[in-house]
């Protein structure tokens, strides 16, 4: 009997397929280090500088003084909502859609950020300005609060949102120009917190430079925990985001005067994570 000759390769249907290594990172994808590097040194700098100047509370009476003329009560409760972290997870609900890593690396960086934050305000338990100075003798807008003053919870939250932004966002090419506008915005609301007189200068800065830490960390984590990738997971954010903007609605932040954009924040929130739950595609379907 004749031996048979196999014409061709031998075929495995059941054989798994070559795995194929993750790409190098690219320049649109490598982290940037020196954007999560330079904002903190700068913040850093600048708080140190000032708390050893010793004129953590003149600057306050200057810059609290000014900004009554710049902007209404009304204007700076709403700006210093914007930095409550609901009102961030409100404000970033409607990006699910098109960049659900922006809230994802927020999630990430929120334990980062409440550990220096509440862990800071509960070991140095700084007197705040209405704890300190005369009343009549700065502007005070909201809710008076006396203890807990560093550092700046809503400066940490603010300067977290921007951290993640910026270094997730998606066109190397634009980042720049987006960093100026982001960055702006989250100066002008942990700038609110002194505005309303709630917070020393001191305060603000040293909140900033530990919630873009923060950031920084959330970021980097992202790129290492997909979850964001998957419907689940954005579905879970979007749920999360919903939950936190119906509660928008019946919790006092201690700014009466910022009520009605509280309630345009809170329907905001819920549009946008109310899409991303209806947009997220179902696995099982």
């Amino acid at each position: 009997m004749s031996g048979f000759v196999a014409s061709g390769p031998l075929l495995h249907p059941s054989s798994p397929p070559e795995f194929s290594p993750s790409p190098e990172p690219s320049a649109s994808t490598a982290f940037p280090r020196l954007w999560a590097a330079l904002p903190a040194l700068l913040l850093i700098t600048l708080a140190a500088t000032l708390a050893l100047s010793g004129r953590n509370q003149e600057i306050f009476l200057t810059l609290n003084a000014a900004a009554t003329g710049w902007l209404s009560p009304p204007l700076w409760s709403a700006i210093t909502l914007g930095g409550s972290v609901i009102g961030t997870i409100a404000l970033l609900a409607p990006t699910l859609k098109t960049q659900p890593r922006w809230l994802a690396s927020a999630f990430l960086a929120a334990p980062f950020a409440s550990l220096f934050s509440e862990g800071s305000k509960r070991y140095f338990d700084v007197m705040r300005p209405a704890g300190v100075l005369e009343p009549g003798s700065f502007t005070l807008i909201g809710q008076k609060l006396y203890v807990h003053s560093f550092p700046s919870g809503h400066a940490t939250t603010a300067f977290l949102a921007a951290a993640v932004i910026i270094l997730t966002w998606p066109k190397v090419a634009t980042r720049g120009r987006a960093a100026a506008a982001i960055l702006a915005a989250a100066a002008l609301v942990a700038f609110s917190r002194i505005a309303v007189g709630a917070h020393w200068p001191v305060d603000v800065l040293t909140g900033a430079a530990g919630g873009w830490l923060a950031g920084v960390l959330g970021a980097w984590l992202s790129a290492h925990m997909r979850f964001w990738q998957k419907p689940g997971g954005v579905r879970a954010m979007a749920a999360v985001s919903l939950a936190v903007s119906l509660a928008l609605l019946f919790i006092d932040l201690g700014y009466p005067l910022g009520r009605l954009y509280q309630i345009g924040l809170a329907a905001w929130g819920i549009g946008g994570a109310a899409a991303a739950l209806m947009n997220a595609p179902d696995p099982y379907a």
